[in-house]
């Protein structure tokens, strides 16, 4: 568990720079859980988890519309006729 926000601050900022989207993904569910722990504990600035919790869901956000984007790409190159593509 993370002793302090200020380590999963640093857990999200090395989560942009993954490229495998369910490391990233996993990276960013755990830090979403040690926020919870360490609110659990009351040793939390609980506005500043808040945001933190905010920048998890963009993150996961942005995961997720990287993969779909990259299936959509995907089925593009393979039929460039379609109109769905």
């Amino acid at each position: 568990m993370a002793d302090s926000l200020d380590e999963i601050e640093a857990t999200l900022s090395d989560a942009i720079d993954i490229t495998d989207d369910e490391r990233a993904h996993e990276r960013l569910e755990h830090a979403r859980e040690e926020i919870r722990e360490l609110r659990e504990s009351g040793e939390v600035d609980g506005e500043r988890a808040d945001d933190l919790e905010t920048r998890i869901d963009q993150r996961l956000r942005g995961v997720d519309e990287r993969e779909n984007y990259e299936v959509d790409a995907m089925g593009a190159a393979r039929s460039p006729d379609d109109e769905n593509a």
